[in-house]
């Protein structure tokens, strides 16, 4: 399994970080988790072609780490020659309860959007499934499973292949459900929006990344939805996390 960062950071941009969006290959599989603002750019400079993404998995609807999935719906409708395509590669989109109404209340039912699905009919290129918490999801041989977490309707997401795991917070607070769902897993992607002096929302800071970091003993830890006033002092969350637990911290 391979992963590559697109963006690890917020819905504010820094030079370093766009939003939220990870890519991951797992054998045949071409996967994308989060499609924020700029992850479509930093895949044309990656050399990272939408028109292979076989699987989106959406780990909630803020527009932080969604806006980029509806150019991505109509770019699928045309070749990478910028025809439009006689028979459009699929892609399976899969996020949390709520993910139909989202896409019919921004498309199917928005006058300015709708011929995304009148022209393009996005409806034949697309399958659009909501998980279900704790249930097992085939991907092409790569095992899917989600929790909910303490964010706006928001899951986490793990995937296992050939022995490799990985799992992913998307935004959320402290939440057990992750630890539950991420423990012993390779690589633990997981927010830390805000010092803990700062922090606001549902989200989590370098206080409580160490605590679940220390009970769910990832290998590695991949820090994400970084916001700019962390800049320059990143180090704190490598800090804490060492104090409580001996991996990996990019």
């Amino acid at each position: 399994m391979r992963i590559m960062v697109l963006g690890a950071g917020s819905i504010v941009p820094t030079a370093s970080r766009f939003s939220s969006g990870f890519y991951v290959e797992a054998g045949e599989r071409r996967m994308l988790v989060d499609c924020g603002p700029g992850v479509l750019e930093k895949m044309r400079r990656l050399a990272i072609s939408p028109f292979k993404i076989d699987t989106l998995l959406l780990t909630h609807f803020h527009i932080d780490h969604v806006s980029d999935l509806f150019p991505l719906l109509k770019m699928r409708a045309f070749t990478p020659e910028g025809l439009p395509s006689r028979a459009p590669e699929r892609l399976r989109i899969l996020g949390s309860q709520g993910l139909k109404r989202f896409l019919a209340t921004l498309i199917d039912n928005n006058e300015f959007f709708s011929y995304v699905k009148t022209l393009m009919r996005y409806e034949t290129y697309c399958s659009v499934e909501e998980v279900e918490p704790w249930r097992v999801y085939d991907l092409g041989g790569a095992r899917l499973v989600s929790a909910p977490v303490a964010h706006d309707g928001g899951v986490a997401y793990r995937l296992d292949y050939e022995g490799v795991s990985i799992a992913f917070s998307g935004d959320t607070a402290f939440s057990e459900n992750i630890i539950r769902l991420a423990e012993g897993v390779d690589l633990l992607v997981h927010e830390c929006s805000f010092p803990s002096e700062r922090l606001v929302g549902k989200h989590v800071s370098e206080v409580e990344l160490a605590k679940i970091v220390s009970l769910v003993r990832p290998k590695i830890v991949l820090v994400s939805h970084l916001y700019p006033v962390w800049e320059p002092e990143e180090f704190r969350i490598v800090e804490a996390i060492e104090k409580s637990h001996q991996c990996r911290v990019i």
